[in-house]
């Protein structure tokens, strides 16, 4: 489906098929591309190590840490100069060694930071490169621009992104559009193919590993 359908379905299954529409197109496509922002987030429909812009960072020496594209949900796997590093936190890195911060040499692992960067575990004396598979959202956002633009995810899913941008148009405020139990209902079918919502403070505490602490039986 490209965006005219989209939009043509969504007036079909909403009865807004007449003049003055009650949801403008570009109303229908901010839903459309919220609705695949929230699809990618939850499921991780896109998977990507190809664009430079978005899957390599370049090292530089003396600098251990790097903004990370807006794109990028998670990353899958994180490889420097063709050796692949682990994923830790603060929390193990501390435990490990008091002084890391300040350690120089070859990163061994990484970690994601609040902003949205990215911190290596020493600090790179040397130029270097990392490739990243990650999941991320759509790049281009759809736009009325180009009504044949197709959502950059598989075919299968597109159907499945309606009860959100339905949902959407229900919260609109608007005496004759803001229904908030049929946009609940709407909701509901969207979670039941992508699932919930990740909790931020969820995915805080998934970093934030703490390493295993040994007890002693006496």
């Amino acid at each position: 489906m490209n965006l005219a359908d989209f939009i043509a379905e969504f007036r079909f299954a909403r009865g807004d098929t007449e003049l003055p529409y009650l949801w403008s197109d570009e109303e229908i496509t901010t839903a459309l591309n919220d609705a695949l922002n929230e699809a990618c987030e939850r499921a991780l429909l896109i998977e990507d190590k190809t664009p430079a812009e978005v899957c390599t960072i370049s090292l530089a020496a003396g600098d251990a840490s790097y903004a990370l594209h807006d794109s990028i949900i998670k990353i899958k796997r994180l490889v420097l100069d063709g050796v692949p590093l682990k994923e830790t936190s603060v929390e193990e890195m501390d435990a490990a060694d008091a002084y890391w911060e300040t350690r120089e040499g070859d990163p061994s692992a990484y970690l994601r930071e609040g902003d949205g960067s990215i911190r290596f575990d020493k600090i790179p004396t040397k130029t270097q490169s990392a490739s990243l598979t990650v999941y991320r959202t759509p790049l281009t956002p759809l736009s009325t621009d180009d009504m044949t633009a197709v959502p950059e995810i598989k075919a299968i899913y597109h159907m499945r992104l309606l009860p959100w941008v339905y949902r959407c148009a229900l919260l609109k405020h608007d005496a004759e559009t803001y229904d908030k139990e049929r946009a609940d209902e709407q909701e509901a079918i969207f979670i039941r193919s992508f699932g919930e919502r990740p909790d931020a403070n969820v995915q805080r505490k998934r970093r934030d590993k703490r390493p295993p602490v040994a007890s002693v039986i006496w």
